[in-house]
C-alpha cells in the first residue's frame, strides 16, 4: 500500500507541474496577443481599415464578413441596410450594439474612422460618403472618470 501511495502521490505532483508548465504557456501567448496592441495594451496599434477589421471584427463577422448564425449569432456586415448609415456603423464600433463590446476606449477616432470606411466601401457594400475623424469625434461618448 505504501509503493501505491507514492506513485499516486509522485504522478500527481508530475500532472501538476504540467498544467503549471501548460499555464505559463497560455499565459505568454496571452501576453503576446496583447503586445499587437500598444505598451499598455490598451488600445490597437493598427491604422488602416484592413487591418483593423482582421484585428477587431473578422473573429465574430468572419473573414468574408457573412456573419455567424448559431449561440451569439454576430450579423453579417455585407447585403445589411444598416451599414449605409456611415454614424451607425461608426456609432456601432464606439459604443457597442447587443452583444458586441464598444471599442471606444481601444480606438482613436481616426481608427475609427478608417475601419468604419473600410466596412462600407468593402464585402460588396459601396458606400461612397466617407466618414471624418471629426464626425466620429462627435460621436464618440463621454468618458467615464
Amino acid at each position: 500500500m505504501g509503493k501505491l501511495w507514492y506513485l499516486a502521490a509522485f504522478a500527481l505532483a508530475v500532472f501538476a507541474s504540467s498544467a503549471l508548465a501548460q499555464e505559463n504557456a497560455a499565459t505568454a501567448d496571452v501576453d503576446a496577443l496583447l503586445s499587437r496592441f500598444s505598451e499598455d495594451a490598451d488600445h490597437f496599434t493598427q491604422t488602416d481599415g484592413a487591418a483593423l477589421y482582421r484585428t477587431t471584427c473578422q473573429a465574430c463577422h468572419m473573414e468574408d464578413a457573412q456573419g455567424d448564425a448559431g449561440v451569439g449569432a454576430h450579423p453579417p456586415l455585407t447585403g445589411n441596410s444598416k451599414i449605409m448609415s456611415k454614424h451607425f456603423v461608426a456609432g456601432v464600433i464606439l459604443t457597442g450594439y447587443r452583444g458586441m463590446p464598444g471599442f471606444s476606449s481601444m480606438m482613436s477616432d481616426a481608427q475609427v474612422a478608417e475601419l468604419t470606411n473600410y466596412v462600407r466601401t468593402h464585402f460588396g457594400n459601396d458606400y461612397p460618403d466617407p466618414i471624418t475623424v471629426n464626425e466620429v469625434a462627435d460621436l464618440r461618448p463621454p468618458e467615464n472618470n
